[in-house]
């Protein structure tokens, strides 16, 4: 199986650096035109299936990818939600820098043992994530398939690809609406790339705009 992962167009809330987790914040202007171009860039792409967790920043980015190869429909699947940030959800970075210093410090150098006030627990969506790989592994195998997610899922696939401890997974970029491929197969799965984003140009984001997640 090759799989085809994508990280959403910039958000609204990646615009002002406010925290989103799963909450619905919509893509900007520059995320549109950032999966326009991811679009674009996909259209000769050889894909049999697209999966797309339904928040609407990755869910548009995923439409975006499919307007351009008829008779693909996008599949909405709960395994690809970005992880639930709980009460830091809906806050601006400086805020949860000043009121949660010491947990957002945890969860940036040791995420396997962080626990956001009210929200999800790594553990939970690492298995949430790794049950979803071996399930369109087990249903796809041979098929290219895309999926459109957020930026905590692809870290998390790639660490695991490359047999990486979970806790290092904050020591991986990945751009919005970028492309990285991993291939599965009998032996060892193989990264194919990590956050290509050639096709944005001049539409690639900053870090900062980028950190909130």
């Amino acid at each position: 199986m090759r799989l085809i992962i994508v990280r959403h167009g910039e958000s609204e809330w990646n615009r002002i650096n406010r925290y989103q987790g799963q909450q619905d914040a919509p893509l900007s202007e520059l995320g549109q035109m950032q999966a326009a171009a991811l679009g674009e860039r996909l259209r000769h792409e050889k894909i049999d299936l697209v999966y797309s967790s339904r928040l609407q920043r990755a869910a548009h980015t995923a439409q975006a990818i499919v307007a351009h190869h008829p008779g693909l429909e996008v599949i909405y699947d709960d395994a690809l939600l970005e992880i639930n940030h709980g009460d830091w959800e809906g806050r601006y970075l400086h805020e949860i820098m000043e009121l949660y210093a010491d947990g957002l410090r945890e969860w940036r150098q040791h995420p396997t043992r962080s626990q956001m006030p009210g929200g999800e627990s790594f553990s939970n969506v690492l298995k949430r994530v790794l049950d979803f790989r071996e399930r369109i592994y087990a249903e796809h195998a041979g098929k290219t398939v895309l999926i459109s997610t957020h930026d905590v899922i692809v870290k998390i696939l790639v660490a695991d690809a490359l047999g990486m401890n979970m806790d290092r997974i904050n020591r991986i970029w990945v751009t919005n609406a970028s492309i990285s491929v991993i291939e599965y197969g009998d032996d060892l799965p193989y990264l194919v790339s990590l956050s290509e984003a050639c096709h944005l140009g001049q539409l690639a984001t900053t870090r900062e705009q980028q950190h909130a997640l």
